[in-house]
């Protein structure tokens, strides 16, 4: 026993410094800048470089998660009136990215999904009220609440082909190629919404067909082959880390691009109110926050041929964008001449306002510059010597002040040596990794060390031998590995989410189809979602780690040094600190197992709400499981725990 202690305690420590390796391994690469080691961008030496004029510039919107919503909060849709209507004549961009979910498709208690027509017709009729496309090119495009409950794209609930800007063109894969007398702009958009659409929560991640990554690589050739094409945006609802497809095939074909714009995320609840990153190939990926809760926009620049950006809430005056020098974290230097900032003569910088702009200042490194001069259109410039801060990293201020007295500011850091800020943690774990893969990966770490370490006890450890350790949990493991009952079927508890059926029931209104953590067999098709990976690491982590710790402490025999209800003199200070600590774990189980019985049952809720009364009761993964894990509760609480009844005997 001793030697297997050792043995545990010498691994525990191995462990550690991986881990610890390993972390520092994982902060260094989601942090560190993106080096370039490529030749210099061929336009960057060569003019016309950023000056006093307004040529060489335009710029667009991008906006995303819309949510209109037959239930929940009208002020969205006349918020999204108020911006076609006046923020759009404010700004007057030449192109509109809108990157999905244009409507909610949420029943009354906000668990269901179907399409709703008038949830349509709103966005419609804003559209047309605010006479959008005379106005502006309009690229709206589907998310996954525009494809719950549709069984085909050609369905007749597929309304986004009747009432959207595109209609049956956005519907897929497409190339919008927008020409300026200084060359042309591709917006090539990433088709990547299931089909057939399942109801929610179960349509949470993309997949591309093989025939939608056909056309994706026929446009990026396209565009490769046109000496006239600037850049290439590429846009769609997913982030690339929640899309099933090869990611390499895909990686290949973004790199050919300067950004790809999406939404789906939101904020992450508020974790990351800027989920922006820069990928390992130089690309950028660009996510903005939701209009739903936020009511939040991009504005996006192209300056000499430069992309900058900022994130405007909704009357949220006067607006600004900072577009040379262009922000040192979103530089690109393959895709686009940063160095074009060194030969600049002109701080340049955007200000939007329904009002007249007052004033703009502008500051470097805390000293005032001065005050920029208006040019035509919302453009201000600035002269400035660009050899005074050749070196490192700086800070540009820009504060704006309109003639209704709004003022806003913009601070950002600027380099002309290629230097560039560390990026964001959180958001580029986010939108770097495959999430999909991310969370099977926590499965199989969570799993492991707790199957290994039953099956370990099972056969290592006698179970005679648990009455010789102090801790009740111990001593319970080494009992419960040994009941077959318990062995047994925790670890089926455990491993049946990943090989067999979960549920059957309507995931589509009219058709009965299977689900399983890899996906949905529906109407004859496979849809590839593996949102149930998600599932199972809750449900590890809030019912069947809380179980194990529960029955564990039920099952537990008597502590050492008991006898027929006495306890020796010698140990007696050592019995009382072991009792107090086996009654905080018991304590911490009860409600371990509240919390969990909670959640099954706010799972089964979900469920029936979702797909209906036959899902509910057809639930291996689900019903029958848990219906399980509380027999096995029962069965260990009316077994012991027995040290407490042989001192009450």
């Amino acid at each position: 026993m001793a030697r297997l202690l050792g043995i545990c305690t010498i691994t525990l420590v191995v462990l550690v410094m991986i881990a610890a390796w390993v972390s520092g391994m994982i902060l260094s690469y989601f942090t560190d800048p993106v080096p370039y080691d490529g030749p210099p961008h061929p336009q960057g030496d060569r003019p016309p470089y950023p000056g006093a004029t307004a040529d060489n510039l335009w710029w667009f919107i991008h906006i995303s998660d819309i949510h209109i919503s037959r239930f929940r909060d009208p002020q969205r849709a006349v918020d999204f009136k108020t911006f076609c209507m006046e923020n759009i004549d404010v700004i007057r961009p030449e192109v509109v990215v809108v990157t999905g979910d244009l409507t909610d498709a949420k029943t009354y208690d906000n668990i269901g999904s179907t399409q709703f027509e008038i949830e349509w017709q709103t966005y419609q009729n804003t559209i047309k009220h605010a006479r959008i496309p005379e106005r502006t090119v309009w690229l709206d495009v589907r998310g996954n609440h525009d494809a719950f409950d549709i069984p085909h794209t050609r369905h007749d609930t597929n309304y986004y082909r009747k009432y959207s800007v595109l209609g049956e063109q956005g519907d897929t894969t497409f190339m919008y190629q927008h020409k300026t007398s200084f060359g042309t702009y591709s917006f090539i958009s990433l088709y990547a919404l299931l089909d057939p659409g399942p109801k929610r929560p179960f349509n949470f991640f993309g997949a591309i067909p093989e025939g939608e990554m056909d056309r994706l690589e026929s446009y990026v050739s396209q565009v490769e082959k046109q000496s006239s094409n600037n850049h290439t945006i590429f846009f769609g609802h997913y982030p690339t880390s929640t899309i099933l497809t090869s990611h390499r095939r895909l990686t290949q074909n973004l790199r050919k691009g300067i950004a790809y714009l999406c939404g789906h995320l939101h904020s992450l609840g508020g974790l990351a109110r800027h989920m922006e990153a820069t990928h390992k190939t130089g690309s950028l990926e660009l996510e903005v926050e939701d209009w739903k809760v936020n009511r939040m926009y991009r504005i996006m620049a192209f300056d000499h041929d430069m992309l900058s950006f900022v994130d405007v809430k909704l009357n949220e005056w006067p607006a600004i964008v900072i577009t040379n020098p262009k922000r040192a974290r979103f530089m690109a230097p393959e895709h686009e001449p940063v160095h074009k900032m060194i030969h600049s003569t002109h701080i340049r910088v955007l200000v939007f306002s329904p009002d007249p702009i007052k004033v703009v200042t502008i500051s470097i490194d805390g000293h005032v510059i001065g005050a920029a001069k208006h040019v035509e259109g919302p453009l201000y410039v600035a002269p400035w010597k660009p050899g005074m801060y050749s070196k490192g990293l700086h800070e540009i201020s820009v504060i704006a002040e309109d003639f209704s007295g709004r003022s806003n500011v913009n601070k950002e850091h600027f380099s002309l040596d290629d230097s560039k800020p560390e990026q964001w943690f959180i958001a580029t774990v986010v939108l770097l990794i495959d999430i999909t893969k991310a969370f099977m990966l926590w499965n199989f770490l969570m799993l492991c060390p707790i199957i290994l370490l039953l099956v370990m006890l099972r056969t290592q450890v006698r179970k005679t031998a648990a009455g010789f350790y102090r801790s009740v949990v111990v001593r319970g493991l080494i009992r419960l590995s040994h009941v077959d009952l318990f062995f047994y079927s925790i670890i089926g508890l455990l491993v049946y989410p990943y090989i067999g059926p979960w549920c059957i029931g309507h995931f589509l209104t009219g058709h009965i189809g299977v689900s399983t953590a890899y996906g949905i067999y529906t109407i004859g098709s496979w849809v590839p979602e593996t949102f149930g990976m998600v599932v199972t690491v809750i449900d590890t982590l809030l019912i069947y780690i809380p179980l194990i710790l529960f029955c564990a402490i039920h099952l537990s025999p008597p502590p050492p040094h008991v006898s027929n209800g006495t306890v020796s003199s010698s140990n007696r200070n050592a019995k009382r600190q072991n009792s107090a600590l086996n009654l905080v774990w018991t304590l911490v189980s009860i409600p371990g197992m509240i919390l969990g019985a909670l959640f099954q049952a706010y799972n089964l809720y979900n469920l029936y709400s979702a797909y209906g009364w036959l899902t509910l009761f057809i639930s291996p993964k689900f019903l029958w499981s848990y219906l399980w894990s509380y027999y096995l509760a029962y069965r260990a609480v009316t077994a012991g725990p027995v040290w407490v009844r042989q001192r009450s005997c």
